[in-house]
């Protein structure tokens, strides 16, 4: 005798009618279907019955069952209330399984009609059933979403759970938001004001730690849950909404801030221009070119790392865009070309002093020189717009050279800003440099890795590092070079 099954899925229109007292969904359908079934003397050998809420396949485990029986030619039929209960998701979950029902001429059965896979009438119906149940879904997710997003734009909280600090709370129907948790919440203060006073979410989580303050569902802190803490604007009251196109958009919260905007705007800002620096395990600075030294290739800072084999500790970029691109090298090595930078730099001042001048500034204007070059750059970019338009370039060749110059573009407005802050500090004379460098260039061997960071930074605003092969026995010249911005 042939066998056939029932496939039992709840939509959102019934969990509403349960929430209004109509009665358990499931249970009705599955008698109806029994009722159908009894009619047509067609032999149940299985229920599925999907308990838990998805559109997509994938979140639908009983679904994914019934699919690889129906695939393995298991029954002659699946009973279902209606087409839209087997897939109304997108058009690849349809497609998945209109094609496993066609494959193995598995009939669908409702109360209304069944459909035979075989039958070219049957096939084009089903299909067009599938199309009708996508569109309608379609329309419910836009007013899903557009109701979402009201609630956002109104200051609601509509997120599942509530961040560390707060509790939800409904004060009033259609009112999601939030309440300050006071002890969650001054440990929320807590961890922003040690992040702006330079430690960062590894030590954070640490310290934390050893004060004995635990997160909400874990016995201790780690440095991610501290990151994600940081970056997230609820705790200056905003409520977020995110899109593919334009990101996160922000809106006033109903919730009370634990953090001011001006703390939060201060964290962001931070994290971009002067992450923490890196620590030792014990919290003491090791890595004294801590915001100081940075690939050349990548732009990222260099990170120190002590060898234990060899016992030395060596510079290195970790970033994935640099492997096999920079190589690290000896501290030492790093440290020597430093100072003999520090010296160059000495003697220069010394020889513009024997000659007589009083301004080390002889050069040719950077920031004009900077200039022309952009402006030849933006004339660039227009003429490759007059060549699409002139159908000279095809859009692919456009966007490949266009892409091209505006990265340009960005990199020399970039140092056209440099130029122009560097212009605002405050100038030392030759006389005052000269002294300060000589200072450095004493003080720095003996000196430990907090006070070798502090003198760097009294004479260097960044050092650019390059090496690009590795030391072996049949190659001992070293291509480290490094390049220097002074202050």
């Amino acid at each position: 005798m042939k066998e056939y099954c029932i496939y039992l899925r709840k939509s959102r229109a019934d969990a509403e009618a349960e929430a209004r007292g109509e009665g358990e969904t499931l249970s009705r359908h599955r008698n109806m279907l029994m009722e159908l079934a009894k009619k047509q003397e067609l032999n149940i050998v299985r229920i599925y019955k999907e308990i838990v809420s998805g559109d997509s396949i994938a979140v639908r485990p009983q679904m994914q069952a019934l699919l690889a029986d129906v695939t393995d030619k298991k029954y002659a039929g699946v009973l279902v209330v209606e087409i839209e209960r087997l897939a109304r998701g997108d058009t690849i979950d349809q497609g998945v399984v209109a094609q496993a029902f066609r494959d193995s001429s598995t009939k669908i059965i409702t109360p209304t009609k069944t459909y035979d896979p075989d039958n070219e009438f049957d096939e084009e119906y089903f299909e067009f059933s599938l199309f009708m149940s996508r569109r309608e879904y379609k329309t419910i997710k836009r007013r899903m979403q557009a109701g979402r997003l009201a609630s956002v734009r109104e200051g609601n909280y509509i997120g599942t759970t509530a961040p560390y600090g707060y509790r939800k709370i409904n004060p009033e129907p259609k009112v999601h938001t939030l309440e300050i948790f006071p002890k969650e919440a001054e440990t929320v203060r807590l961890i922003y004001s040690m992040y702006l006073d330079g430690h960062g979410a590894k030590f954070i989580a640490s310290e934390l730690n050893r004060m004995g303050i635990s997160p909400r569902k874990s016995p201790y802190w780690e440095p991610p849950s501290i990151k994600k803490i940081l970056a997230n604007p609820v705790y200056c009251g905003k409520v977020g909404w995110k899109t593919k196109s334009n990101g996160d958009t922000l809106y006033k919260g109903l919730h009370a801030p634990i953090i001011s905007e001006e703390i939060f705007e201060s964290v962001q800002n931070k994290k971009k221009t002067a992450p923490a620096a890196q620590l030792h395990t014990n919290h003491v600075l090791r890595n004294y070119y801590n915001h100081i030294l940075y690939c050349r290739n990548c732009g990222h800072q260099l990170k120190r790392r002590y060898i234990a084999n060899s016992g030395h500790e060596h510079m290195l970029c970790v970033y994935r865009e640099c492997h096999g691109k920079t190589v690290s090298s000896d501290t030492e090595a790093v440290d020597e070309a430093v100072m003999a930078a520090l010296r160059y730099r000495l003697n220069s001042f010394k020889r513009l002093k024997w000659n007589g001048s009083t301004d080390e500034r002889e050069q040719p204007d950077k920031k004009a020189l900077i200039a022309a070059e952009l402006e030849r750059s933006k004339h660039q970019l227009s003429r490759l717009y007059d060549l699409l338009e002139q159908e000279v370039y095809d859009i692919n060749t456009f966007i490949e050279r266009s892409g091209i110059v505006n990265e340009r573009i960005s990199a020399l407005e970039a140092s056209i800003k440099e130029l122009e802050k560097e212009e605002k500090t405050p100038q030392l004379s030759i006389d005052e440099a000269a002294v300060r460098l000589q200072y450095i260039i004493d003080k720095f061997r003996s000196s430990d890795a907090v006070e070798k960071n502090r003198l760097l930074h009294a004479a260097v605003r960044k050092i650019w590092y390059t090496k690009t092969q590795r030391m072996s026995r049949s190659k001992s010249d070293s291509d480290l070079s490094l390049s220097v911005e002074f202050l």
